[in-house]
């Protein structure tokens, strides 16, 4: 007759191999990783160049539309200046529009001056943006294709554990059912607690014996029940079921 203990010792290597293979299924390959992570860098990037250029071009916006606004308050002032019936009010339209021409200046620039003005280092702004996002977008579409294809090689491997894991998990429950189910009930609640194993060796120690899960010395009559055999003994410090080994 067979050793049921044995038998369960047999059922936790099965098991304890199918917690390897569940966990090569979580694991992602660091290829894959850093894909993900370029991808994600590039979008952000990508994020980050396209509100900054939207805060560019209404910048820009609004300094044109004032630009506009100046102009024709400034040929205005001008037209009523030429209409004007008398020198203080050809005065007063006079110095509007210097008012007037200052700012534009500020807005537009003065070569003549050596005066960038405001409007320009936005509309190199908004270039140079407009150029580094179609260049960011470029290389996020190759490595979006780049991390498709990991991801697909990812899966197919995932699929080929999983396969595997099924293989040998119908072997694994075939053993069970051959082991008593009070055996089989115990040992999975405290394979569940102890996060892997149910079942502990006993080895020998100086002066007696001890558990080879937790390394703690066993008392003498804990040892003598377990080579009796008469029933099941768990180990007094980690729980476990202990086994004498065949």
């Amino acid at each position: 007759m067979s050793d049921p203990l044995a038998e369960l010792n047999r059922l936790q290597e099965r098991d304890l191999e199918l917690d390897r293979i569940r966990e090569d299924q979580a694991q992602v390959p660091q290829e894959l990783q850093q894909a993900r992570s370029q991808q994600k860098a590039l979008e952000d990037r990508l994020d980050s160049l396209r509100e900054e250029l939207q805060e560019v071009r209404r910048a820009y916006h609004q300094a044109d539309l004032e630009l506009q606004d100046l102009k024709e308050k400034y040929a205005r002032a001008k037209q009523a200046q030429m209409s004007a019936s008398s020198a203080k009010e050809q005065m007063q339209y006079g110095e509007q529009m210097r008012q007037l021409e200052d700012r534009i200046e500020e807005i537009e620039g003065n070569d003549k001056k050596n005066i960038p003005g405001e409007i320009l280092p936005l509309l190199e702004r908004k270039e140079a943006l407009e150029k580094e996002i179609e260049a960011v977008q470029a290389e996020l579409e190759k490595a979006r294709a780049s991390r498709e294809e990991l991801e697909a090689a990812n899966r197919r491997r995932v699929d080929s554990l999983e396969a595997d894991y099924q293989a040998k998990k119908a072997d694994r429950d075939k053993l069970a059912a051959s082991i008593p189910a009070h055996i089989i009930k115990e040992y999975e609640s405290i394979r569940k607690a102890r996060r892997g194993t149910g079942l502990a060796r006993v080895a020998k120690a100086s002066g007696g014996y001890r558990c080879t899960a937790c390394n703690v010395q066993l008392p003498t009559h804990v040892a003598q029940q377990i080579h009796l055999g008469q029933r099941i003994v768990r180990c007094p410090s980690c729980g476990r079921i202990l086994w004498k080994g065949e």
